[in-house]
C-alpha cells in the first residue's frame, strides 16, 4: 500500500473514515505515529526497482498525503526486520536495500512541510546483513539528513535458557536470560548505532507469553524493569511496546482480560505512568525476587484515559481487537479513494 488508507488504523466513533481519524488523532495533536512501511511493494525482498527510483512517485505521493493530514513528523520504518532470512523482506542484494532506502528518504523529505524521521529496524539477535544495508553509505543519501534511528525489535526470548515448558521457568533463568542474552544484544546495537552517529530507539519490544512460538520468559515483570532501567540510562529516542494481535496474545498486555501477561503488563503501566508523572493508585502485586522493585516509583495503577488518552473512542483505536467500524459507507469511501489513487499511479 502506498496510500494513507492502507495504514492499519481503525476509525474512532467520531470519525467518518481512516484519514479523518488519523488527522484528529495525530495531525491535530502532538502525538507521532510510527509506521512500518512496506516500501518495496509486493516484491518485498527484491529492492532493485525502488533502488533505481521506480517508486519515487509513490513515495512522494505518500509523503504529500501525510503532510496534508498534519502528519509530517511521522516516524517511518521501511521494511522492518529485513535482516531475518525467513522474513520475506530479506534483500537479495543489500546494496539495493540501502539505495532504495536512501531514495525513499530523499524523496519523502523533499516534500514541502515534511519533517519525517526514519528507523533502520533489524531484528535483534544478530546484525547479519545490517552493516551492508546501512542506507547512509548509499550515493543517494541526501546531504544534511541525520542518521536514521537504529531500532531493533527486542523480545524476552532466550532459546537455550528458557525451557520449552513455560511451567518450568524460574526467576533464576530470567536473570540469566537478561545477563547472558538480552543485555549483550542491547550493547551490540548500541555500539552499532554509536559507530554510525545514530540514535537508538525501540519501535517493537515486549514480553513473550506461552503463545509465542519461541521459548519466552512469559509473565516477567523483571524484564520490564530491566528494559526500562536500561533505556532510561542511555540515549534512547523512543520506545513503543508491541501489543500484538489480541486474538493470538503472544505479547499482549492490554486489554487486561485478553492478556496472558498480567503482572508484566501492570509493571509496564507503572513505569510509563511514572515517566509521564501521572497518577497510578492500584497495588502492583507482581512478584519480583531480584530486588529491582525499587524502580517502581508510583502507587501503581493506571488510568488509561490519562496515559496518552489513546483509549478515548472519538480519537481512534489502538486496540486491535475492536471490530472494524460497522458503517460500511466509511469503508466504501476509503476503497473509492484508494481506487482513485491507483488510477493516478497507472
Amino acid at each position: 500500500m502506498f496510500d494513507a488508507v492502507g495504514i492499519t488504523w481503525e476509525p474512532g466513533s467520531g470519525a467518518r473514515n481512516t484519514k479523518q481519524s488519523l488527522q484528529e488523532t495525530f495531525g491535530e495533536t502532538d502525538r507521532r505515529m510510527v509506521i512500518a512501511y512496506e516500501f518495496a511493494g509486493d516484491s518485498r525482498g527484491d529492492y532493485a526497482a525502488p533502488a533505481q527510483g521506480d517508486f519515487n512517485g509513490r513515495y512522494r505521493s505518500f509523503a504529500e498525503e501525510l503532510v496534508s493530514l498534519g502528519m509530517g513528523d511521522t516516524i517511518i520504518t521501511p521494511n522492518h526486520e529485513f535482516n531475518l532470512s525467513w522474513s520475506g523482506k530479506y534483500p537479495n542484494d543489500p546494496q539495493n536495500y540501502a539505495d532504495a532506502y536512501a531514495r525513499l528518504v530523499s524523496v519523502m523529505q523533499s516534500v514541502n512541510g515534511a519533517n519525517f524521521r526514519f528507523c533502520f529496524a533489524p531484528a535483534r539477535n544478530r546484525q547479519g546483513i545490517a552493516p551492508e544495508a546501512w542506507p547512509m553509505d548509499s550515493q543517494y543519501w541526501p546531504d544534511g539528513e541525520p542518521a536514521p534511528i537504529v531500532a531493533p525489535s527486542f523480545y524476552d526470548g532466550a532459546n537455550g535458557i528458557y525451557p520449552s515448558d513455560p511451567e518450568d521457568i524460574t526467576d533464576e533463568q530470567r536473570e540469566r536470560a537478561w545477563t547472558e542474552k538480552h543485555k549483550p544484544q542491547l550493547e551490540m546495537w548500541l555500539d552499532f548505532a554509536k559507530s554510525r552517529g545514530a540514535s537508538l530507539g525501540f519501535r517493537e519490544w515486549g514480553l513473550a507469553s506461552s503463545a509465542w512460538v519461541n521459548n519466552g520468559g512469559t509473565d516477567n515483570p523483571m524484564f520490564i524493569n530491566r528494559f526500562f532501567d536500561w533505556i532510561e540510562s542511555h540515549d534512547v529516542v523512543f520506545q513503543t511496546y508491541w501489543n500484538g494481535n489480541i486474538d493470538n496474545p503472544k505479547h499482549t498486555i492490554w486489554p487486561e482480560d485478553k492478556s496472558l501477561l498480567p503482572e508484566g503488563g501492570q509493571r509496564w503501566r507503572n513505569r510509563v505512568t511514572a515517566t509521564l508523572g501521572t497518577d497510578d493508585t492500584t497495588n502492583d502485586t507482581a512478584s519480583d525476587t531480584t530486588n529491582d522493585t525499587a524502580s517502581d516509583t508510583t502507587n501503581d495503577t493506571t488510568n488509561t484515559n490519562i496515559v496518552g488518552e489513546y483509549n478515548r473512542p472519538a480519537r481512534g483505536s489502538l486496540d486491535w481487537h475492536v471490530p472494524l467500524n460497522e458503517n460500511f459507507s466509511d469503508i466504501e469511501e476509503d476503497i473509492k479513494a484508494l481506487n482513485e489513487r491507483l488510477k493516478k499511479l497507472e
